[in-house]
């Protein structure tokens, strides 16, 4: 049986071509290699590149390439061009890949599958002076799968070489060393040391990553090394460590930074809020994580899987974690009923995909650039200079909202595509750069949750940073703020965009303020912050007072029209119902004024989307919202809260279709089956501009049922509907017993 030390050994000697063939002996192909020549090599297609290749047979029709590249700096390249070239010159070959590159350091083994667009490819990439567990793990799997069918073996390690065989192992792991950590602490509730956990551990997922771009002192194990050497000197890793890392070093500018933090080497100043102190932070400033629950997360988690600042895509699958897989992740630590509740559950990415494309090319397209033109961008052709013109205007102004976020599936995908289109129309700076402009101008999230808006935000971060090729560490561009983007508060809550812009303030002084305080690091940060919540405050003043005006004028021609005199002389009494509401308008008046003298003298303001999204308001709403709502029936919502709901929402009032009802012999009481995707439909349509678009993933009973007749009618009656997909009949992707449809 082979062991993990083995395993690890191997592949850390598979520099060699001795040490690539004993990998492919291992997996059950013989142990002689023939040489590939000049003219095979061009027969089958392969990079002139390669300084050395071999073949060795295997069972049936597999075969083993044995490759070097030594002059090859990306081996993720040279395995994309080798299965190119092998599945164009031999397809019913079953073919696996053993390479290295970049000097002998990497190691590869790849297999693929034939696909519409070109094969797909699964691999496992490693570094030789760091292999770590789940690489070892990986490859007694493919020993250990090696006997039988020739067909079935290779399938069999198409999908050990894939990333969810490890994504499972990974999420299991990581729920496990998360609630470890979080009853390690001592002297906090139960609550307060799960959220420290996972805020400790978010952030040690976010360093692994720079790891890999070697943005940590150039040490691509920087995490565990520290840890060791912490022990040997006599442990206190939380204090000695973690705490002059975070705070110290990644939240601190170079020339700020004390002597312990510039020990640690070259580290780029990130801003942007990850390494800035939380208020649960503040609260437990004494309390400290022990060595030895740290020493098991190292040992089961960050140092046990490889990691990868190259996300999954539909031509490429890899045996490590990605930052796409931390959405994946925190949906695994959601407990089940808190799942069940808020409807948060995992978007799969190909949904993601295929939503998002289709909300953009409807989105940007104008009478100047049509459908086929924005289609032709995503897929990286080049436009005509009149359309790429088009497209560059289009994009200054462009903003998307997804209103509940969870931890930004659609959000990071958006901010991908839209940096393609950018390059597309002719931008010419660096992707990293794009992403950073897109992100601080057009990305803006909500979600209830604030594990979920935390995660969104690092997952953001990630998408910036690893497309950076830079360096130079004191030339790394500090993230941007997003916590004037991505926010905490419940999307059906107050009101949406109702007023016209005119009412509602100049928009370009807003946005200035905004863009400045994103883009905003050091002593310039915190008076832009307060800058922005004067203005919020202002602006949630401006709107209660103009509720204000308008009960008072209400109410004012209601007493006017009762004290004037009829034909004969008479005046005209209220009846019971319209005392009723002049009742109702005066208490929700005293409410108002209540609400405005708490929020003048400095009260929390409550979320709503005129006061914390003011730019996107004075622009007339946001030109995209998009992505899954959560599906709830709203009988498991709170009964206070159901009224709230009812009284703000019409398809929650008006649910029940009428005409069904009446065929059926029903009556309206089924209103109460409306699903809270319902309400997050006509919430969206009143987000969204003028000539806007929105774009949701839905229930499918939305378009059958009888409580679907409410959002059934406001999209027939204030939209024009595009198309609706029916995804009932397709295989199930989500991780819940669901009948989803894209509208």
């Amino acid at each position: 049986m082979r062991t993990l030390r083995h395993s690890a050994e191997h592949l850390a000697a598979a520099n060699t071509a001795a040490g690539r063939l004993a990998i492919a002996t291992s997996l059950g192909f013989d142990a002689v290699a023939l040489p590939v020549d000049d003219e095979s090599a061009r027969r089958l297609g392969l990079p002139i590149d390669i300084t050395a290749a071999q073949i060795v047979r295997g069972r049936g029709a597999l075969r083993a390439l044995l490759i070097d590249a030594p002059t090859e700096p990306s081996l993720r390249s040279l395995i994309a061009r080798v299965a190119a070239g092998l599945t164009t010159r031999t397809s019913h070959v079953l073919w696996l890949v053993i390479g290295s590159a970049a000097s002998g350091n990497e190691i590869g083994i790849a297999c693929w599958s034939p696909s519409a667009k070109g094969p797909r490819i699964a691999a496992m990439i490693t570094r030789r002076e760091h292999v770590v567990a789940s690489d070892a793990e990986t490859l007694c799997s493919l020993a250990a799968t090696s006997e039988g069918d020739d067909l079935l073996v290779f399938m069999r390690w198409c999908d050990l070489l894939g990333r969810e065989a490890l994504s499972r192992r990974f999420y299991r792991t990581l729920e496990q060393r998360v609630r470890a950590l979080g009853e390690s602490l001592t002297g906090a509730n139960a609550t307060d040391r799960a959220e420290l956990a996972l805020l400790y551990v978010s952030r040690l997922l976010f360093l692994s990553f720079l790891e890999t771009k070697g943005w940590l002192g150039g040490d691509h194990a920087f995490l565990s090394h520290h840890f060791d050497a912490c022990m040997a000197d006599g442990g206190g890793f939380h204090r000695k460590v973690l705490l002059p890392l975070f705070f110290g070093t990644l939240n601190t500018p170079f020339r700020h930074r004390a002597a312990l933090a510039r020990r640690f080497g070259a580290i780029p100043f990130l801003n942007g809020g990850l390494f800035t102190k939380s208020a649960l932070e503040r609260r437990y400033a004494h309390h400290r994580f022990p060595d030895l629950a740290f020493g098991a997360l190292f040992g089961e988690l960050l140092g046990a899987y490889r990691f990868t600042a190259r996300e999954g895509r539909d031509d490429w699958s890899e045996t490590a974690i990605d930052p796409e897989m931390l959405g994946r992740a925190f949906e695994s630590l959601m407990a089940a009923r808190e799942r069940q509740l808020s409807g948060a559950f995992y978007t799969p990415q190909a949904l993601v995909s295929h939503v998002s494309d289709r909300a953009l090319i409807v989105a940007l397209s104008n009478d100047m650039m049509n459908e086929d033109q924005v289609r032709a961008a995503l897929g990286g052709e080049a436009l005509v200079p009149r359309a790429a013109e088009e497209l560059r205007s289009r994009l200054r102004e462009f903003t998307l909202l997804d209103p509940a976020c969870g931890s930004g599936a659609f959000l990071v995908h958006a901010l991908e595509r839209l940096a393609d289109l950018h390059r597309a129309a002719g931008d010419m700076r660096s992707i990293a750069s794009i992403r950073r402009d897109v992100l601080a101008r057009s990305i803006h999230g909500v979600d209830i949750n604030p594990t979920a808006v935390w995660l969104c935000e690092l997952r953001l971060w990630l998408s910036v940073v690893i497309e950076s090729d830079e360096t130079r560490m004191a030339a790394v561009p500090p993230l941007p703020n997003l916590d004037c983007n991505v926010r905490v508060g419940d999307t059906l809550s107050g009101e949406a965009f109702t007023e016209p812009p005119s009412l509602v303030g100049p928009s370009l002084a807003l946005a200035r303020l905004r863009d400045r305080y994103v883009r905003a690091a050091g002593p310039a940060k915190a008076p832009l912050r307060k800058a922005l919540a004067r203005e919020e405050r202002r602006r949630a003043l401006d709107a209660i007072d103009r509720q204000l005006e308008a009960l008072v004028a209400r109410r004012r021609e209601r007493l006017f029209s009762h004290k004037m005199a009829d034909l004969f002389g008479d005046n005209r009494p209220p009846g019971a119902h319209e005392r009723a509401e002049m009742r109702g308008e005066r208490l929700r008046a005293a409410a108002l004024r209540r609400e405005r003298r708490r929020i003048a003298d400095g009260g929390a303001l409550p979320f709503s989307f005129p006061s914390h999204f003011g730019a996107a308001h004075s622009r007339g709403g946001f030109d995209l919202v998009i992505g899954n709502p959560p599906w709830v029936r709203i009988h498991n919502i709170p009964p206070a809260a159901r009224g709230a709901l009812r009284a703000r929402y019409i398809v929650y009032r008006d649910a029940a279709w009428e005409f069904g009802a009446l065929g059926a012999r029903a009556t309206r009481g089924f209103s109460a089956q409306v699903d809270l995707a319902a309400l997050f439909v006509e919430r969206s349509v009143g987000l969204a501009s003028t000539r806007g678009c929105v774009a949701l993933l839905l229930p499918a009973k939305l378009w059958r049922s009888l409580a679907g007749g409410g959002v059934r009618k406001l999209l027939s009656t204030r939209t024009q509907l595009r198309f609706i997909e029916d995804w009932s009949e397709a295989p199930s992707s989500f991780d819940a017993a669901v009948y989803p449809s894209v509208m």
